[in-house]
C-alpha cells in the first residue's frame, strides 16, 4: 500500500480527524501503536511530521478509508469499523493498564497477547483457549508477557493478592509432569477452571493440594495429578478493582 500525503490538509489533521471519529482520546488511540501522547500531540499540531510507517500502520488498525487520505473524499472510516470502534475496552484500576484493540497492528505483533473474555470460575477454558474456529476479543499490548494469553478472574477465593475483575496473563504449560509448588496456577480440571496455590501432598505423591489465598473462606482441595486436563501458570495480574 503506498501512502501520499495530499495538499488538501496535513498528515496531523487527517491523523487528529481519525481519532475523533474512533472517539480516543490521544493516549488510547496511540498506545496500541507505540505512539507516546506527547508525540501524537506534535504530529496533530503539524510540529512533527509522521513517517510513512506510523501513517501506514494507523490506516491499517483503524480502517481508514485510503481514498479519503488521499483527496479528502468519502467517509473517514471504512464501513468495516464504523459503529466498530478498534478499542474493545479500557479497564483502569488501581494499576495501570493496556487497552484492548481488535486487531494487531502490523508491527511489534509478539508484544500483543491474545485477550479472552472468559472467566475462570466454571466452564471449559481448553474449548475456549485451544479451539481454533474461537477467535480472542482483542489483544493487548503487554511486550513482558510474550506468549501468555490474557483472561479475567472473578470469584474471591484469591484475596486479598487477586481481587475479582483483575487481568490474568497465564502461560500455557505443555508438560503438566514438573510444578513449581508454591505458585500461582490456572487450574483446569473437568468442568472447572480454578486459579489457586498449588502445593504437594505430603500423603499421596499421585495428588496435589489446590489452595486457596483466602483460606478462612475456603479448604484445602486435594485432586489427582491426572485429574488435571490444563495448566497454566500465573505470570502476572493487574487488579482492576483493589482500592
Amino acid at each position: 500500500m503506498i501512502v501520499e500525503v495530499k495538499d488538501w490538509a496535513t498528515a496531523g489533521e487527517k491523523i487528529s480527524s481519525i481519532r475523533k471519529a474512533k472517539g480516543l482520546n490521544q493516549s488510547n488511540f496511540g498506545k496500541p501503536l507505540k505512539i507516546p501522547q506527547g508525540n501524537l500531540s506534535d504530529y496533530e499540531k503539524g510540529k512533527v511530521i509522521p513517517g510513512d510507517r506510523i501513517v501506514k500502520d494507523i490506516i491499517e488498525l483503524y480502517k481508514v478509508n485510503e481514498g479519503w487520505w488521499e483527496t479528502g473524499e468519502g467517509e473517514i472510516l471504512l464501513e468495516e469499523s464504523l459503529g466498530k470502534p478498534n478499542m474493545v475496552a479500557s479497564l483502569s484500576g488501581s494499576n495501570a493498564t493496556q487497552s484492548i484493540v481488535r486487531e494487531i497492528p502490523g508491527t511489534n505483533s509478539p508484544d500483543y497477547v491474545p485477550y479472552y473474555d472468559v472467566e475462570i470460575t466454571a466452564g471449559r477454558l481448553e474449548e475456549l483457549f485451544n479451539d481454533n474456529q474461537k477467535s480472542p476479543q482483542g489483544y493487548i499490548y503487554a511486550p513482558h508477557y510474550r506468549g501468555c494469553i490474557a483472561c479475567h478472574v472473578k470469584g474471591d477465593s484469591m484475596n486479598d493478592r487477586i481481587f475479582p475483575g483483575s487481568r490474568l496473563y497465564v502461560y500455557y504449560l505443555k508438560n503438566k509432569k514438573y510444578i513449581d509448588f508454591g505458585q500461582v496456577y490456572l487450574v483446569v480440571l473437568e468442568g472447572y477452571r480454578l486459579l489457586k496455590y498449588i502445593d504437594p501432598d505430603p500423603t499421596d505423591e499421585s495428588r496435589v493440594i489446590l489452595r486457596s489465598h483466602n483460606e478462612e473462606q475456603y479448604k484445602n482441595w486435594p485432586v489427582e495429578k491426572a485429574d488435571i486436563l490444563h495448566l497454566f501458570l500465573v505470570k502476572g495480574y493487574e487488579n482492576q478493582n483493589a482500592n
